[in-house]
């Protein structure tokens, strides 16, 4: 389970890690963070946990700015980072080469937060707009030829892009369980972490749910046992 650390502020983001110390395998550093802390926040997740720390950049520049960021990103010592595949093929090719130190690359396919109808308003083809699942598809095999570690994609594309790419690790952000009310909120291709799970997913971005909760720490161990229980499911 990931969590993302969604503050600006090192001093909350300090106590989400000690809150949730334990119970979360990886906390994701954002752009809200990341522009606020800068590399403190990765310090300050190293220092406070041990668990591994997910740089969600989501590059999206020319391939020489691209692989600098990498290279920066590897430095730091963190273990995932994300570059957008509507950079294009060169820039995506150029992160995966500029990794170093273990560091993995994730490739974004189409943010959870986008519709058919968003995709066309930015110039998406209607044939592709169409069928999510298959842009999704067609950016996940662009980004297994550019060598990248996995993607990112929402649950409904996550068993498509698994049976075609079984080895590309696959993060899945959007994961609302049964029990969390329904709220309008930006994210529009949602699903349970049981239904991620069982379509393939390796890693659940997993936020509001447990930030909104009464008890996040409660939260969060629910969702736990749901996820062990799909797993136990599955196999």
């Amino acid at each position: 389970m990931i969590f993302p650390l969604d503050v600006s502020d090192l001093s909350e983001a300090r106590r989400w890690v000690k809150r949730l110390k334990g119970l979360v395998g990886v906390f994701k550093i954002g752009l809200e963070l990341f522009t606020a802390a800068g590399p403190s926040a990765v310090e300050m997740v190293r220092e406070e946990s041990g668990a591994d720390i997910f740089l969600d950049l989501k590059l999206n520049d020319i391939p020489a700015t691209v692989a600098g960021a990498v290279r920066s990103a590897s430095r730091l010592g963190v273990d995932m980072l994300t570059v957008h595949m509507f950079s294009g093929r060169w820039a995506v090719r150029e992160a995966a080469r500029a990794a170093e130190g273990g560091l993995k690359i994730l490739a974004v396919t189409i943010l959870t937060s986008l519709s058919r109808a968003d995709l066309m308003e930015v110039g998406y083809s209607p044939e592709l707009s169409r069928d999510i699942r298959e842009a999704a598809l067609r950016l996940a095999n662009l980004a297994y030829r550019c060598g990248v570690h996995g993607v990112v994609c929402s649950a409904k594309e996550v068993a498509q892009i698994k049976e075609a790419f079984p080895h590309l690790v696959t993060v899945v952000p959007g994961v609302r369980p049964e029990w969390m009310a329904s709220s309008a909120d930006d994210q529009k291709r949602i699903a349970s972490p049981r239904e991620a799970l069982l379509s393939g997913a390796d890693y659940l971005v997993v936020g509001r749910p447990i930030r909104e909760a009464t008890d996040p720490r409660e939260a969060a161990e629910r969702i736990l046992e749901e996820m062990a229980q799909a797993l136990a499911d599955k196999a």
